[in-house]
């Protein structure tokens, strides 16, 4: 089995159909769907029992209770039998050809373990825009590092070798399951690609944790980014501007932290002035540094005082 495909489904009946049929069409020849039924209330279990039923390579495994994405998607994990493993979730879809051409290019690199292919984020409204990765350009964890490719740390639209797979798992209970997980996984790949071919819409519903943050998404998403700070430490290869950037992001979730009253203190990290004034970074990444530079422990306290129209 060269790919597996994993499909978590929850409340999805009007998209459902639409999105599994988006993966027919892929140029695949080789390949399973694995469609999850998290316990869904809505009969998208007989949906998938039916696209078992008359497509041998759609496998549906359905939970006794609903318990999320995470457990969902690692229920997925444990059932794959193939030599690269995918995610799709069940209200997105793929556009012709993505998976296959894909694959192509990842299998024709044998030294590379994933591949990340292009992404509309937030399709279906006024805030939607295209995320380029890149143009077939191969790195290792420090390169996608450098180019920021933590900002979309998104599950799918990537294609990864099972085998790293092998000691993770999506945390069962987070917001932001991807962000505590695919970091982790990038890093242990020997090189990444990223692809400038194919199409991945990511749909943005009523409902979705894109909408709406509450206290325990402001927590989580915090302890995401620390925890990617912490391990992009311990990183040879990175440089300190690098580092820099991530931790000035775990700044933005700590400030939002002390806005909403939710006690927690991160680590500090002193960014130098000269550093944060000619770094090759976006205008506003130098004004927060520059702050930092100047502020040092009191950053994150001063900023999230002053008036929104100072805050970016």
């Amino acid at each position: 089995m060269k790919l597996s495909v994993i499909v978590p489904v929850y409340q999805v009946k009007p998209y459902l159909d639409f999105c599994l049929k988006s993966i027919v069409q892929q140029n695949l020849d080789d390949y399973e769907v694995i469609l999850v039924d998290d316990c869904s209330p809505d009969g998208c279990g007989d949906i998938c029992d039916d696209w078992a039923k008359k497509d041998s390579r759609f496998k549906a495994v359905h939970l006794t209770e609903n318990k999320g994405l995470s457990v969902a998607r690692n229920k997925g994990l444990e059932t794959a039998r193939g030599e690269y493993v995918t995610f799709v979730d069940s209200d997105d879809y793929l556009s012709p050809r993505t998976l296959g051409t894909n694959l192509d290019i990842l299998t024709g690199h044998p030294e590379a373990d994933v591949l990340e292919y292009p992404v509309r984020v937030h399709h279906g409204t006024e805030k939607a825009y295209q995320y380029q990765p890149g143009h077939g350009e191969v790195s290792d964890y420090a390169g996608w590092v450098h180019r920021k490719g933590y900002i979309h740390s998104y599950a799918w639209n990537k294609i990864y070798r099972r085998s790293l797979w092998k000691e993770v798992r999506f945390p069962e209970g987070r917001w932001f399951e991807d962000l505590f997980t695919v970091p982790s996984v990038l890093r242990q790949a020997r090189r990444i690609i990223s692809s400038d071919q194919g199409l991945y819409y990511y749909c943005d519903r009523k409902g979705s944790i894109s909408r709406s943050l509450c206290e325990k998404g402001v927590k989580d998403l915090l302890q995401a980014r620390l925890q990617l700070y912490r391990m992009s430490q311990d990183e040879t290869g990175l440089m300190e501007n690098d580092l820099d950037e991530i931790y000035l992001r775990l700044c933005d979730s700590q400030i939002l932290s002390i806005r909403l009253g939710i006690p927690h203190h991160i680590p500090e990290r002193s960014i130098p002035l000269s550093r944060a004034l000619f770094a090759r970074r976006p205008w506003n990444y130098h004004i927060k540094a520059v702050l930092k530079a100047v502020c040092g422990k009191r950053y994150c306290p001063i900023v999230a005082q002053t008036p929104k129209a100072l805050r970016s």
